[in-house]
């Protein structure tokens, strides 16, 4: 039988084992405040799944990183879901992580390492220091890096994201993309981009300042859904989430993020807005909001005729303000007004950002460039 020890902020919670093809979750604490998970309060009887649990499954990599991993680990560890997660065990840090005597700590770089690379090979050599340290889904190729604030001396995690052939200046379309986002008002993490704009870079948002952690799920945790679902719900049940489980004093503005949130990925062509790319943040029961937004990016740039990942309205189409508004005034609560309002704010701050890529376009000599910003643009 394979085991794994869960920690709570830094407590040990319950044993996770695998038995009999079971999955299975039992506390060792009757502390209420020591759930694993906002969807498996503390219990006596133990919870069993026939995969490994949504909130466990959220640590595991997928895409560029899982093949990386899989590469240097497949011939002395069983690569199965728990297999991965004992591998990756030692090095996941936050509200949730796991007791180990393994540590896979790697020195912090600069934030200036990030921002102005010597090397043209440097994310090449952050997979090398930092694979193992990197939990994070999605197929984008990325890790989780420990960069050094050089006149505080503290560390913070960032995401560093590269990207393929196939995804051409992926960093510029997110960066341009997160800048709308910001733009219109919307919370998001501190991010930057590379000057040779080869890189993304993202800060944990689920980090405070003191080095403990808030607790944080994905919307696919919260519907108790496998990551291989993330494309099978619709944006009236990420409402339906937001409306169960957020704190009555964070309910409205949450809400109100998410709307504003749907309207841009509208707005932009976003047509990756899965599950796990909307999420809860919590300190304790009592204190539950809407993460920040993040991987926000325009994919019809590659794929011309991209869909958006989650129904709404019944359809996965690209609705037009009308429906939209019905949208914020059916489903999140909002009045007419406040709909009109925030559509035409997030409207303002795309035409801001625009402007500026506009004036970008006249100049840019890079073919690759151009085409990426001259196909956000038609979004419009």
């Amino acid at each position: 039988m394979d085991e794994l020890k869960v920690k709570v902020d830094e407590q040990v919670s319950s044993e996770l084992s695998l038995e009999n093809n079971e999955y299975l979750l039992k506390y060792e604490t009757e502390d209420s405040k020591k759930f694993v998970s906002l969807t498996m309060p503390v219990r006596k009887k133990t919870y069993s799944h026939k995969q490994l649990h949504p909130i466990f499954e959220m640590h595991l990599p997928e895409g560029y990183l899982l093949s990386i991993i899989k590469k240097h680990f497949s011939k002395i560890v069983k690569m199965d879901d728990f297999g991965l997660l004992k591998v990756m065990s030692p090095s996941i840090k936050g509200r949730l992580s796991y007791h180990s005597n393994k540590n896979h700590h790697q020195d912090a770089l600069s934030i200036d390492d990030l921002l102005h690379p010597k090397s043209e090979k440097l994310f090449d050599e952050l997979v090398h220091r930092f694979a193992l340290n990197s939990a994070l889904s999605g197929v984008q190729p990325k890790v989780l890096a420990t960069i050094e604030n050089k006149a505080t001396l503290k560390t913070e995690d960032y995401i560093v994201k590269s990207w393929g052939d196939d995804y051409k200046e992926l960093a510029l379309n997110e960066y341009y993309c997160m800048s709308v986002v910001k733009q219109s008002g919307i919370a998001v993490p501190e991010f930057y981009i590379s000057d040779d704009e080869k890189l993304f870079i993202m800060k944990r948002f689920d980090k405070r300042d003191d080095h403990t952690y808030y607790g944080f799920e994905d919307m696919c945790v919260l519907m108790a859904k496998q990551r291989d679902d993330k494309y099978e719900s619709t944006c009236e049940q990420v409402v339906k989430i937001i409306k169960t489980f957020v704190s009555p004093r964070h309910k409205k503005d949450s809400l109100t993020q998410f709307y504003k949130m749907m309207i841009l990925n509208y707005l932009l062509k976003n047509g990756d807005a899965h599950l796990k790319n909307f999420g809860l943040l919590y300190d304790g029961l009592e204190n539950i909001w809407l993460a920040p937004a993040y991987d926000v990016v325009c994919t019809t740039t590659y794929i011309k005729k991209d869909v958006p990942a989650l129904n709404l309205m019944g359809s996965k189409k690209w609705w037009d303000k009308k429906n939209l508004i019905k949208f914020g005034i059916q489903t999140c609560g909002l009045s007419n007004k406040e709909a009109h309002e925030l559509y035409d704010t997030c409207v303002v701050a795309r035409d801001y950002v625009f402007e500026g890529m506009s004036q970008r376009l006249k100049d840019e000599k890079n073919e690759d460039k151009k085409t990426i910003i001259q196909n956000i643009l038609e979004t419009k």
